[in-house]
């Protein structure tokens, strides 16, 4: 640690102020390149409810405006915080969060600035060699946020009891893991975006995205659950939220839903990994709304295919749900038991997405290829398998071997990733990385790019229902697939 970095600690350390404002912003992920979408600041508006009775508060988001470097500093600059807190959404923008830190840095000298989210959570030991950044919270921060901040507002500080944090002492790293996450969801107040102007974000058009392109405006998202119990080698989501399910009651749900509609809200997102988890509190919910009348559209981001049946269905499409989108990740029932490790029977699938289509849903379904030990006909049987079952958009992921997953103790101790690895796992997840005896990296992009076309845009019906769902024109329809073409499926738009 340089001299300087360790002054910006101490400065707040022995300086008793009466009086806080705290920025909480995220990086532009927009930068180098990067693939981004002008959405909700969701977790940013949690944190703001959590803090704003203790502190003065104001959030910014470069991302949405899509700031320059000096449109940065000189809003910072502006805003005059003793903290600022940054949040962190994906490993892939690792370079994104570096290069935002040392802007607030430059802007702001002796600005303690806290990193939390995604990077610190599962890449600490990266996280801490930014020596921009003075804290690191590690998984949940409602609670531990308010936590440093109360205590680093005091006369003699004592991090040593908190648990979710890291930062250096006399040179030495210091990191308290997290003992456990928050048991009563409903403790947690509904996200409040402050300065933000709501509608500026709630009637924004994200094209390209698919789940998260509403059809209704303004809309709204929210997060009713957190966890999730299955052991799909590749997702990282156990690690940040845990295995086990835990959720917000139906009762609290609906009430947030009750602020939102007041506000104006014509349609909501649900981002949960399980909103499905409990049929009681979903059918508690569905009913709520079927209820209240309110005209509402909604859907969710991920919904566990055998979950479904027949009074749920019923019970969505009655309470305003439109679209589902379901996560099957294989057309090969020996990689989803033995690879994956997925508990999806593939012959029950078929009958759940005709049942649900025959009910007018519209439905996207997501598969993932290129796992070490999957063969090259395995692969084939996925495409085999998404182009005979009856939805209206299928999406072909590369296997990307997330920090902290049983994908990436595979590929490491096996050898399947290039030797600059580490750059390549963070650029993005249209990238093939693995290469095995059976596959090249290579091959995977070029087979994605050309079967997403082939299976997707077969008929003049299947291109405008996706033209809906994508919330773009049939002419932008065809430059997407051409652009796919070309570039392999390597940083186009979706």
């Amino acid at each position: 640690m340089d001299g300087e970095f360790e002054e910006n600690i101490n400065h707040f350390n022995h300086i008793k102020r009466k009086m806080k404002k705290v920025v909480l912003m995220q990086p532009n992920y927009s930068m180098f390149g990067k693939r981004t979408w002008k959405m909700y600041p969701y977790s940013l508006g949690i944190l703001n409810a959590c803090i704003k009775k203790s502190f003065k508060t104001e959030i910014f988001d470069p991302n949405f405006k899509n700031l320059s470097d000096e449109e940065i500093v000189e809003s910072l600059k502006k805003a005059q915080p003793e903290v600022v807190g940054i949040s962190t959404n994906s490993t892939e923008y690792i370079k994104n969060v570096q290069h935002t830190t040392a802007l607030i840095r430059r802007a702001l000298p002796h600005t303690i600035i806290i990193e939390g989210g995604i990077l610190p959570t599962l890449l600490i030991d990266i996280a801490m060699k930014d020596k921009n950044v003075n804290y690191w919270i590690i998984g949940e921060g409602e609670t531990v946020f308010p936590s440093l901040l109360k205590e680093m507002d005091k006369q003699k500080p004592d991090l040593s009891q908190i648990k979710g944090i890291a930062y250096y002492e006399n040179n030495k790293a210091r990191i308290n893991p997290l003992d456990n996450y928050i048991e009563n969801l409903d403790s947690i107040p509904f996200a409040d975006y402050g300065n933000l102007n709501l509608m500026d974000y709630a009637n924004q058009k994200l094209k390209y995205s698919q789940g998260l392109c509403a059809r209704r405006y303004p809309y709204a998202v929210t997060i009713t659950s957190r966890g999730c119990p299955y052991k799909c080698i590749f997702c990282s989501g156990p690690k940040i939220s845990g295995r086990r399910v835990r959720m917000r009651s139906a009762e609290n749900v609906l009430k947030e839903i009750d602020d939102l509609y007041k506000k104006g809200i014509k349609e909501i997102i649900f981002l949960d990994d399980h909103f499905l988890f409990s049929r009681k509190r979903a059918i508690h919910i569905m009913k709520g709304l079927i209820k209240r009348k309110y005209n509402l559209l909604w859907k969710c981001v991920n919904l566990t295919i055998f979950l479904l049946d027949e009074e749920i269905l019923d019970l969505m499409k009655k309470s305003g749900c439109y679209q589902i989108t379901v996560s099957i990740e294989s057309g090969n029932q020996q990689v989803l038991n033995n690879i994956i490790k997925k508990p999806i029977k593939l012959e029950k699938v078929p009958s759940i997405l005709n049942m649900a289509k025959k009910k007018g849903f519209e439905i996207i379904a997501n598969f993932v290829i290129g796992f070490p030990h999957e063969t090259w006909e395995q692969i084939r049987d996925t495409f085999s398998f998404a182009e005979k079952i009856n939805v209206d958009l299928v999406n072909f992921h590369i296997a990307t071997p997330l920090p902290n997953t049983e994908l990436m103790e595979i590929c490491i101790k096996e050898g399947h990733l290039p030797k600059d690895a580490n750059k390549n796992i963070l650029i993005g997840y249209t990238r093939g990385v693995i290469s095995t005896k059976e596959f090249s990296s290579k091959e995977l992009q070029i087979l994605r790019a050309f079967e997403w076309d082939r299976i997707n845009f077969k008929s003049e019906e299947r291109k405008k229902a996706i033209a809906r769902i994508q919330g773009i024109s049939m002419k932008e329809i065809e430059q997407w697939r051409k652009d796919t073409r070309h570039k392999f499926g390597v940083n186009v738009k979706s």
